[in-house]
């Protein structure tokens, strides 16, 4: 171990808040906390923590909407040397009792509204025995539960002496995130202190963040966004939160506070386009930075044509967050200028840090340029393993590989276009069809917004395709559709029947929720098309 430079996210961030004291660092409508002010108050938090018993390696759950609290107490839970285990506050009790259970928390840092949920978990077996409550409370308030209830204003120290905290390992774990579990339960991923330092560099390098720069953030810090947060703040920039989505609001704030870069997914985007306002403030933007989930071309091509080639695609997965290939403004400029559709529907090339390959399913031999196979990566900010998942472990993580499940293909200049996620594969007549290519193929359809492919039981074929569509005109058919994708897909890949929804259900990242389509349809709420 070389301890000459910051390798644990206290040591960094040390540097960080030391270096930019006096400038301002988070803001949220409502207060704005200068550099120095986090270092402050994130330092009493983690002095009152360990005051409190909580301990170095204790997993500590932070359940807590947008705001300007939210950096200081994830920075306090790294500066206690804990680890943190970052939970979506639209968790129903019943899934927070699974996750507290199996990261095996006794500490949950929350906001008011997030309460009676970690009530009704802590009752129904979750390990809970201590709730952190931010924003003011009385304990006449609380709902009855067998946990200690205490205010964030009474774990805060006087002092900001930190003598007391202990100095993490850069291998001790950092953190622990949970998997969308959109192909099977929630998985704990875990990160070391060396991979989130390496991680967060890499983000600020990949995207440029500076210190002149002021980011706007509405989507959860728990996920992606924290990341971003994490970043620019190590770059000396300001970033700007708020604690949900809105087009007026999120155009509004970039307008007044002079915000240089912001990040979206793809729904967010959409819901700007379809939006009755100006979207003067987002054409002012340095840079957009999308991904979590696939976008849809045409989108995307009325977003360049409508506010200019300022988007910056980024891929990656909980195991390699973030970063595994990223697709720059001035490659968006260029594919939309030469109309290169398929460099535009690509993902990008490698990051500055990773190393991506192809590789065959069965032989594991590394797949030549434009055959498809599995998506493997190298990058030094890969993550440490799965929380008691040792065969899960092994599988994935192999020999510094991450071996995504992810089905991509790469060309010769090194762009990796995604096919399907493994899972998505649909196996008809022994044939493999991607649930992505479908979908791409037929949201070019004229009258219909999205779409979502699935496989399903067929006597003849053993899976066939289907579609769930949304649609702008009621007259769409699968006649109709199948007409429209002759030429453009082979028969085999063609939906053999369509259903018709009002919507489609999405993961809380944005990602269409293909078990949830497949439940939906399987439940008989479709309105089917014949």
């Amino acid at each position: 171990m070389n301890a000459r430079y910051p390798q644990t996210l206290p040591a960094v961030f040390d540097r960080a808040l030391s270096k930019y004291a006096d400038r301002p660092a988070i803001s949220d409508g409502d207060r704005t906390l200068r550099f120095d002010d986090l270092d402050r108050q994130s330092a009493r938090f983690a002095v009152g923590l360990v005051d409190r018993g909580v301990a170095p390696g204790d997993h500590v759950a932070l359940l807590h909407g947008n705001s300007a609290a939210y950096p200081m107490l994830d920075l306090g839970l790294a500066r206690a040397a804990t680890t943190r285990v970052p939970l979506d506050i639209q968790h129903t009790a019943a899934e927070l009792t699974g996750l507290l259970v199996d990261a095996g928390a006794r500490t949950v840092v929350c906001d008011r509204g997030r309460v009676d949920a970690v009530a009704a978990a802590a009752r129904d077996a979750a390990p809970v025995e201590r709730v952190i409550i931010t924003g003011g409370t009385s304990a006449a308030s609380l709902p009855d539960a067998d946990v200690e209830w205490v205010r964030f204003e009474d774990v805060l120290v006087d002092h900001t002496d930190t003598s007391s905290l202990s100095t993490p390992d850069p291998e001790d774990v950092a953190a622990q995130f949970y998997t969308g579990g959109t192909t099977g339960e929630p998985k704990g991923v875990r990160y070391s202190h060396r991979c989130l330092v390496a991680n967060l560099l890499a983000v600020a390098t990949e995207f440029g963040f500076g210190g002149d720069d002021a980011g706007f953030l509405s989507a959860p810090l728990s996920h992606s966004a924290g990341t971003f947060c994490d970043a620019a703040l190590l770059a000396g920039g300001q970033v700007h939160l708020r604690a949900r989505f809105d087009p007026e609001t999120v155009l509004s704030t970039i307008d007044r506070e002079g915000v240089t870069w912001t990040f979206l997914v793809p729904t967010m985007l959409y819901r700007l386009l379809d939006a009755d306002v100006d979207l003067a403030p987002l054409a002012g933007l340095d840079r957009v930075l999308y991904g979590a989930a696939p976008i849809r071309t045409d989108r995307l091509r009325e977003a360049i044509e409508r506010v200019g080639p300022i988007f910056h695609q980024f891929y990656g997965q909980t195991e390699v967050p973030n970063l595994i290939t990223s697709f720059p403004p001035q490659e968006h400029a260029r594919a939309h200028d030469t109309d290169d559709l398929d460099r535009l529907s690509s993902a990008g090339t490698a990051c500055l840090r990773s190393t991506v390959e192809i590789r065959d399913r069965k032989t594991d031999e590394r797949c030549p340029h434009g055959e498809v196979g599995e998506v493997v990566v190298a990058a030094p900010y890969t993550f440490d393993g799965y929380h008691d998942r040792p065969a899960e472990t092994a599988a994935v993580l192999r020999d510094g590989w991450v071996y995504t499940g992810d089905v991509g293909v790469l060309d010769e200049n090194g762009y990796l276009t995604l096919v399907d996620r493994d899972s998505g594969v649909i196996v008809t007549g022994g044939m493999n069809v991607y649930s992505q290519t479908v979908e791409r193929a037929i949201r070019d359809h004229p009258g219909i917004e999205d779409v979502a492919v699935v496989g399903v039981p067929d006597d003849e074929w053993g899976e066939a395709v289907h579609a769930v569509i949304i649609t702008r005109d009621e007259d769409v058919s699968l006649e109709s559709i199948t007409e429209f994708l002759d030429g453009r897909l082979a028969s085999y890949k063609q939906p053999k029947s369509v259903s018709v929804v009002d919507s489609l259900p999405t993961t809380r990242l944005g990602k269409v929720d293909r078990q949830a389509v497949r439940d939906r349809f399987w439940d008989g709420e479709e309105r089917s098309v014949h």
